[in-house]
């Protein structure tokens, strides 16, 4: 029997019973929204309830739309009407007055219960996409917990009360909503009915609205631009894609024969590219495994909130949700969470046998936006922050076990979205020729520089200008140099473009400011960073993104640290991309630039675990056949015997850009310089002038 007959076997016996709907689900669902509209009708209805009550009126409306038939005989301004009637809460000017929005709802229910207030109304808008694939129990479900917390709320007022109804919903639901969300990731299946809306979107912009998740004006600008560009464009921004992937096979040295499947993570505008890379992909003899993003109380606090997705119509709506998952992290919900992603992982043990990896096309060039730190959303603080921890170690291990991370490999990819500016147009055609240039090419000269970095003990790094930057990073021990190497040639594969060597340093020694004026990273921009450390650990740090210093601390403790007290350097690396470089000033988008992209535009440095967390044993190779022995660090090294204390489950690459940058040396250890990398932000090595032609031709068009 084939692998393909085993994995539908197994699926057809794991049918979600989230997927299941009977006579007396029907009937709950028809009191509930009957509770809904009489409750909002009242004079003295709760703050709120007649908002929220109103979705659910226009989701319902959606629901019998799509189930009978009409939804898709609706014009695209038909349905952009239903999608605002759910989604427009949330767009910037109505979300000022939205329940969602925690200030609302302080001011109506004080701060310590508003966020439970405002993550009711999230919970109830992300079912949406489920009904619009006919399954209505989250909706249900989610219903039913308004009702409840208003309810109670009529009765017996505010307090804890409503708290307990949040807890216990999730609680109660965990299992459904897990077991669902993983039939969604790891079969083949569910993704069929995502597939269909995307080659419908391909051709017709209405079908973006049969997602059932919000779209934005970035969505319906890319997808425009994209309907005009040549056959030719596409298929060559597809193949660059699976490309990529597909190289990282022999990069990894992974064997690809048992591999049969691919996830996507992909965003909305791009479905005539995705359309074509399902088909790339399926000519490599890969399925693609077809998910939306889910912001589900229960999926966001298993981790399980990742899938396609479309550019955010409010940015600051998701940093005011982004840890709503601490309202309900006690410890009979860590083992519900640990329980049911055990029963599932095992439950597809051989599914996730022939997964290959994950195929990531991600954007840049959102506006900018100063986000506000509102008093109810929710602090990593006590018990809260300390079970989140444990859950989010406990889950890293779990998956590290079914999903060996050095058994799949992955890819990323970014283009840019119309938001970025008016040179919108020049700066995708910039990027699609900086993700497609020559691997080969750089792969060669990039090994120039490892041979000079492979003759020191430790690597200084300056900066220039404005630029405070002063480190020192400490190198591992090379025992056969003709057998081994610290850094790795890194072409493009797991990471376009091209073309970065990176390493993982030693802990001990290494010290020094790390400073940064302005920079992107993870959709967040940094002003003025700085970050000290020593012997390799984070020990200050600062910014001016806020007008107080202790509001910059709890902003970088929170989004930077990911509210550890310390994280180490887990890499140091140094891009050679300077085409992506010039593009960036060329077109005045280098501050938009996303960390895939920046970070080959300078040497960078990541805050984290090593790039070869939970896969040190997994022996790497250059093109030259040279070892990579640098996979681990003190702390990756307690992995056996404290392994607790051996990852921290982050890691942010933090850039400094050619034009802030001195130089960076190699040196013995008695500081002896052995060689220059670069110096007054061009590369010195014998063999990379190659590099400095796009820095010159720059430098003359200035």
């Amino acid at each position: 029997m084939s692998d393909t007959k085993i994995t539908m076997r197994r699926t057809a016996k794991t049918t979600p019973s989230m997927l299941a709907w009977s006579a007396d689900k029907r009937e709950r669902l028809t009191l509930v929204l009957s509770w809904l509209r009489t409750a909002a009708k009242r004079k003295d209805a709760p703050e709120g309830i007649r908002e929220l009550a109103d979705i659910a009126a226009a989701q319902e409306k959606l629901y019998k739309a799509v189930a009978d038939g009409s939804w898709a005989k609706m014009s695209e301004d038909e349905k952009c009407a239903c999608n605002k009637a759910i989604f427009g809460c949330i767009e910037e000017k109505a979300y000022e007055r939205s329940i969602l929005n925690p200030d609302v709802a302080t001011r109506a229910y004080g701060s310590m219960y508003a966020q439970v207030i405002a993550t009711v109304g999230r919970e109830l808008i992300e079912t949406t996409q489920y009904l619009m694939r006919g399954i209505r129990k989250p909706f249900l479900y989610a219903c039913e917990l308004i009702a409840e917390i208003f309810g109670h709320i009529e009765k017996d007022g505010i307090d804890r009360g409503i708290k307990q109804s949040l807890y216990y919903y999730a609680h109660d639901y965990c299992r459904e909503y897990i077991e669902l969300r993983m039939y969604e990731m790891f079969t083949v299946a569910p993704g069929r009915t995502i597939e269909e809306i995307i080659r419908r979107a391909s051709e017709d912009e209405s079908a973006l609205y049969d997602y059932g998740l919000s779209i934005s004006d970035n969505v319906l600008a890319t997808h425009r631009f994209l309907a005009k560009q040549p056959q030719e464009t596409i298929d060559e921004m597809a193949r660059t894609f699976v490309n990529g992937f597909i190289d990282s096979f022999e990069t990894m040295r992974i064997d690809r024969a048992p591999k049969k499947t691919v996830s996507f993570d992909t965003f909305f505008g791009f479905e005539r590219v995705t359309a074509r890379a399902i088909d790339f992909f399926r000519e490599e003899g890969l399925e693609p495994l077809l998910f939306l993003f889910s912001n589900l109380l229960v999926n966001s606090s298993a981790f399980l909130d990742r899938g396609m997705a479309g550019p955010s119509i409010n940015r600051q709506y998701g940093y005011d949700h982004r840890k709503n998952y601490l309202l309900i992290l006690q410890r009979p919900m860590i083992e519900e969470i640990m329980e049911s992603t055990t029963e599932n992982l095992e439950r597809y043990k051989d599914v996730n046998e022939a997964y290959a990896g994950i195929a990531v096309q991600e954007i840049f060039g959102e506006p900018d936006i100063k986000f506000v730190n509102k008093r109810a959303v929710p602090a990593f603080k006590g018990r809260s922050g300390d079970f989140f921890d444990e859950l989010r170690v406990r889950v890293s291990d779990l998956y590290d076990k079914y999903r060996p991370s050095e058994k799949y490999t992955f890819t990323i990819i970014a283009y840019p979205v119309p938001s970025i500016g008016p040179r919108f147009e020049e700066v995708f055609r910039e990027t699609i020729a900086c993700n497609n240039l020559s691997n080969a090419k750089y792969k060669e000269i990039q090994q120039k520089l490892i041979d000079v970095l492979d003759l020191g003990a430790y690597v200084t790094v300056t900066g220039r200008g404005i630029n405070e930057t002063n480190m020192k990073v400490m190198l591992h021990t090379l025992t056969d140099p003709a057998k081994q190497t610290n850094f790795e040639n890194c072409g493009a594969d797991v990471n376009i473009p091209v073309g970065e060597v990176f390493t993982s340093p030693l802990l001990t020694g290494t010290e020094g400011l790390l400073h940064v004026v302005k920079e992107c990273v993870d959709g967040i921009t940094y002003k003025n960073l700085r970050i000290r450390f020593e012997n390799g650990m984070i020990t200050d740090y600062s910014c001016e993104n806020f007008p107080t210093e202790a509001e910059n601390k709890a902003f970088l403790k929170d989004v930077l640290l990911k509210d550890h007290k310390t994280l180490p350097i887990g890499e140091f690396a140094i891009g050679t991309n300077t085409v992506a470089y010039a593009m960036g000033i060329r077109c005045d988008v280098q501050e938009q630039l996303p960390i895939l992209i920046a970070e080959k535009t300078g040497p960078h440095f990541a805050v984290g675990d090593t790039c070869y967390s939970r896969a040190e044993e997994h022996a790497l190779y250059n093109p030259d056949g040279k070892e990579i022995i640098a996979r681990e660090n003190e702390l990756s090294a307690l992995r056996n015997s404290e392994p607790e204390k051996a990852y921290v489950n982050t890691h942010t690459d933090i850039t400094i850009p050619y034009n802030e940058l001195g130089e960076i040396l190699v040196h013995a250890a008695d500081g002896t310089v052995l060689g220059a990398i670069i110096r007054g932000g061009r590369f010195v090595v014998p063999g990379t002038e190659e590099l400095n032609v796009p820095l010159e031709e720059l430098e003359k068009e200035q």
